[in-house]
């Protein structure tokens, strides 16, 4: 598998970025990018140093190195002419030929997204959902998910409308009988589950949602291992359900955004299981380690950010003009191997339940909606 690294400029005209590739056991492919030209300086095991003028393609340039030897010492730096004059050089930087390369610490680029720019259902090549109460099968019963929500989710209650995913709780005088439970309200939870997933990279998403009593919406993740099911059909019959994951907090979680009733702070958090490994729930072995920031009116649109990194996850709200985390939490004690790991995306409109405190919905507040600009996944080049 390829290593890759990345060195940046501090260039405030230009979003120029350099770095190399290692494309095969003995060669590696040095490259700028966003550059009117570059020249390349290296040296191999303190060996003569070379300097090079760039092959360019447009603004982007590259120089291949072949027969280089497995342990080798490189070191190199660039000679940057950015588009819009003058010229710098990097700093020097050394990697070893297939060694241990440090994780990237360039810039994020954007690898998925969903602007929800389409009409009715959601894009079925990005999302699937979870529908009903949440199946316990060692209850023999419906918990609401592990949380005690009160709503049934169905994925009709999930739309594309004006450029916006809308996730719609819905409430009915005359209850929907399913599994001899009387079913007032309906919602939606929709997922990646299935479709998409990643490990490590900055996940965001631009929401506007309800500020009403018994309501607690949420954008968060779930790691691939966990093992509740989904459902991929958007007309599924109303007694369908889906059973939830029966090795949560060993499989992980990672709360981005959570709301609820009416206060003004959102809720950060993520969840792990004490023990090292993937386990059935313990009792006692589920840690947390949350927080919250005020937010003000949630019903206008923020954006909802973490950036997680092999050693931390990092927490924002609105980061474009509110830099500095909100959260920060080390993930690399032993028993948080959880988030090493591959996770899924999980929108979600939820409906009372220990969170809120039971709080009961206001039927008259009813229909409610979830706004959802876009969701993007980046990833550090």
């Amino acid at each position: 598998m390829a290593a890759l690294a990345v060195l940046f400029a501090t260039e405030a005209l230009a979003a120029t970025t350099s770095g190399y590739t290692v494309t095969s056991s003995s060669s590696i492919q040095f490259w700028v990018k966003e550059a009117a030209w570059a020249d390349l300086h290296y040296t191999i095991n303190g060996g003569t140093q070379l300097n090079v003028r760039m092959t360019a393609s447009g603004t982007n340039h590259s120089y291949n190195v072949t027969g280089v030897p497995s342990g080798a010492a490189v070191r190199y730096f660039f000679t940057i002419g950015p588009t819009s004059g003058g010229a710098y050089d990097t700093a020097w930087a050394q990697f070893t030929m297939g060694g241990t390369t440090p994780p990237p610490t360039g810039n994020w680029a954007v690898v998925w997204e969903d602007t929800f720019s389409g009409t009715g259902q959601p894009n079925s090549a990005n999302w699937n959902y979870h529908v009903g109460n949440g199946w316990n099968p060692g209850a023999g019963a419906f918990s609401g998910w592990g949380n005690g929500e009160w709503e049934w989710y169905r994925p009709e209650n999930s739309y594309q409308q004006n450029g916006n995913l809308v996730i719609r709780a819905d409430f009915a005088t005359t209850p929907t009988v399913i599994a001899g439970r009387n079913w007032f309200q309906k919602s939606s939870r929709i997922t990646t589950k299935g479709k998409r997933s990643w490990k490590y990279g900055r996940v965001e998403a631009r929401i506007a949602m309800p500020n009403a009593i018994g309501t607690w919406p949420a954008f968060w993740m779930m790691g691939n291992a966990c093992d509740d099911t989904y459902t991929t059909n958007y007309a599924a019959p109303m007694s369908h359900y889906d059973i939830m994951a029966s090795n949560w907090s060993s499989c992980g979680e990672i709360d981005i955004m959570e709301h609820r009733n009416l206060e003004t702070v959102t809720f950060q958090n993520l969840f792990w299981d004490s023990r090292t490994g993937l386990y059935p729930w313990g009792n006692g072995m589920n840690n947390e380690q949350p927080s919250n920031i005020n937010v003000g009116n949630v019903t206008q649109f923020h954006l909802y950010t973490i950036e997680w990194e092999p050693t931390q996850i990092r927490w924002y709200v609105d980061r474009e003009t509110h830099p500095t985390p909100v959260h920060t939490v080390d993930i690399t004690a032993a028993n948080k191997e959880e988030f090493q790991k591959p996770f899924y995306i999980i929108l979600n409109l939820a409906l009372s339940g220990l969170f809120t405190g039971y709080a009961e919905p206001n039927p008259a507040d009813f229909p409610m909606y979830m706004y959802v600009d876009y969701v993007r996944v980046w990833q550090k080049q």
